[in-house]
């Protein structure tokens, strides 16, 4: 079950099935760290220009936020310094630059990458968040359908 918390902006506009075996959390103690990895086309157009986000066949977006739950059961995102990258079915390793978005809902980051589809790509994602590092590494499927825009 995903966090309500979790990416609020962002899940509103992506489509249900984009989130099926695209997205991957890890617990840290009271830190929870989720990522989603999605093909820019199923983001709608208002969302990609609410966010710059350059929808375009073979590009994708990474969404990575982090959050703290607290003692009373309510949980918040935090701020961290996110770092992103992976690697495609022939090992080609790639950074993704990440960026931060605030808004009053909370903090996440997004970074866009290149994909060839048909392709896997393995995400690796690194992050210190309140002076604890914390790391996820997922794999998102891309074929040649999510390389169309909307």
């Amino acid at each position: 079950m995903r966090h309500p918390l979790f990416l609020p902006s962002i899940a509103l506009f992506l489509t249900c099935s984009s989130l099926a075996g695209a997205s991957e959390m890890t617990r840290l103690g009271e830190l929870e760290l989720h990522s989603v990895a999605v093909p820019t086309s199923e983001l709608t157009a208002e969302a990609a220009r609410e966010y710059n986000v350059t929808q375009e066949a073979g590009r994708g977006l990474l969404t990575v936020t982090l959050i703290k739950k607290g003692r009373n059961g309510k949980s918040e995102s935090v701020p961290a310094q996110v770092y992103a990258g992976g690697f495609t079915q022939d090992n080609k390793i790639f950074s993704i630059p990440i960026r931060e978005i605030r808004q009053p809902d909370g903090v996440y980051y997004l970074g866009e990458y290149r994909f060839n589809a048909p392709d896997t790509i393995r995400f690796l994602v690194n992050a210190n968040v309140l002076g604890k590092p914390m790391k996820v590494e997922f794999s998102r499927a891309f074929n040649a359908t999510q390389t169309a825009t909307n």
